[in-house]
């Protein structure tokens, strides 16, 4: 799982500006006020990330599932966490 994250995370910073820029630490903010992402950033970073859990898991993820525990995801190790516990379900 955190290859599939990292590799979103880089396609993602690919575009983003140097402001923007994802780490990929546990303790980095998606979803926060203290976040520097925009709501057009997480969707494609969700988007990014749905791409490959279908390519490399056979797993979908909707962006729907996302939206409903959203509350569940608002840093880069909780995201982890939700991941492997979905696909962990499969």
């Amino acid at each position: 799982m955190d290859k599939i994250i990292q590799k979103s995370i880089d396609e993602l910073n690919k575009v983003l500006p140097k402001n923007k820029k994802i780490k990929n630490d546990d303790s980095f903010k998606l979803i926060n006020k203290k976040s520097n992402l925009d709501s057009i950033d997480i969707v494609n970073l969700f988007v990014i990330l749905e791409k490959y859990l279908k390519k490399e898991k056979n797993f979908i993820l909707t962006f729907d599932t996302l939206l409903k525990d959203i509350q569940e995801i608002d840093t880069i190790g909780s995201l982890k966490s939700y991941l492997k516990k979905k696909v962990g379900k499969q």
